[in-house]
């Protein structure tokens, strides 16, 4: 059996428009992009397939139906400075970010669900979910 984890240390890259800069009320707003790297202790991932049953009565057995699967929840735990906290609620009150899947690689469109912040020792815990199109 090969061991194929992921190697540590894990990080998080994320990307996306920033909260519009303010300006005057006849300037346009300016939309900024904000990359962001957060070194991470652990990520997982939760996916689940929706699954319609159906119970025939007097019949043998049920039924059951695949959906598909739901969108992907990725749970995440790091530490983070001030600042780099600062840019991640840029990107939290900005729009919609993007993050680099640590699992396969591939640019993940995602919505914050929550993000909790301790200021005392930098730890961070978010939750994001996969916003398939």
């Amino acid at each position: 059996m090969t061991d194929d984890r992921l190697v540590r240390p894990l990080s998080l890259k994320m990307k996306g428009p920033g909260k519009a800069e303010e300006s005057s009320l006849l300037k346009p707003k300016k939309e900024k992009m904000v990359e962001l790297t957060l070194p991470c202790a652990e990520i997982t991932i939760h996916i689940e397939r929706r699954i319609q049953r159906t119970v025939i009565r007097g019949g043998e057995g049920d039924d059951l139906l695949d959906e598909g699967s739901e969108s992907a929840v990725y749970d995440v735990i790091s530490s983070a400075s001030v600042s780099q906290y600062q840019s991640l609620m840029e990107l939290f009150r900005g729009g919609q970010p993007h993050i680099i899947d640590p699992f396969d690689g591939k640019d993940v469109k995602v919505a914050f669900k929550s993000v909790e912040y301790s200021a005392s020792n930098g730890a961070l815990k978010m939750v994001l979910i996969e916003d398939v199109d």
